[in-house]
């Protein structure tokens, strides 16, 4: 999103059941529903830590240009320290694929349609090419679950220690098909704040302790961003091929054409 508000991507979890891990989770009740959304953040981010690469379908919405799109899956890898790759799996865009591994291709973005004149070279665009903001909110810098605990760190503890931070207590829920506790964060009200956004719904997976689902909303009270995380898969050992444009698996094009 290019305004902090909007910048939040958060990927989800697989296919499991509560077992120990529900069980570990501290519960919310009795106790201040803000300190125990921070120590939920702290167990997301000690899991986070253990986590090398993962495979997810991150299923997502996003207002752009004022306009509240549909919801379209999209099927992503990613390693450590950074590398991404993503394919559209359905609506106008299916068939895309997106590779960004940090230092490689001059830090550019390589983009390969499936329609249209544009699926015969693979374009290597700018991260913060003005085009990408046309079509979704974020750079691809900003996919991972790292960026999100960032994120919702950081704003929640300067919060946090200013007073400034609601938490309510929704309970235990679910998202597809998995245990989570959903927990609602308000932050303060004027956009001059400097807070990433004025409400966030963030459910957090009882198993893994990581984020599954994250929904975001401005000043104006607008829906700007969802994002629901499916099908995790942590550690699956992702290798070099996995993020090489030469895969036989992807459909790159060995003619690249730089923008921005």
């Amino acid at each position: 999103m290019r305004r902090r508000a909007g910048r939040l991507v958060a990927l989800g979890l697989g296919i499991g059941a509560l077992g120990a891990g529900m069980l570990a989770l501290p519960s919310m009740a009795g106790v201040s529903c803000t300190d125990e959304a921070l120590r939920l953040l702290e167990l997301a981010e000690e899991r986070y830590a253990e986590v090398q690469d993962y495979t997810t379908v991150l299923l997502a919405r996003e207002r752009v240009g004022g306009t509240l799109g549909a919801q379209h899956a999209i099927l992503l890898k990613f390693a450590r320290p950074f590398s991404v790759y993503m394919r559209w799996m359905d609506g106008p865009s299916q068939g895309r694929e997106g590779l960004f591994v940090v230092g490689a291709w001059g830090d550019r973005f390589l983009v390969q349609e499936k329609q249209g004149i544009a699926r015969f070279v693979t374009a290597a665009i700018s991260p913060n090419h003005p085009r990408v903001f046309q079509v979704g909110r974020h750079p691809v810098t900003e996919v991972g679950i790292g960026h999100l605990l960032q994120i919702l760190g950081y704003d929640a503890r300067r919060a946090a220690r200013n007073g400034a931070l609601a938490v309510l207590d929704r309970g235990v829920q679910s998202v597809a098909g998995r245990p989570v506790q959903v927990v609602e964060g308000l932050l303060p009200s004027d956009p001059d704040a400097g807070y990433y956004c004025q409400r966030v719904v963030v459910s957090f997976d009882l198993e893994n302790h990581l984020p599954v689902r994250a929904i975001v909303y401005d000043w104006a009270g607008q829906l700007v961003e969802e994002y629901t995380y499916t099908q995790l898969r942590l550690n699956p050992g992702l290798t070099t091929r996995d993020f090489d444009p030469e895969n036989p698996e992807y459909g790159f094009s060995r003619l690249r054409v730089p923008l921005g």
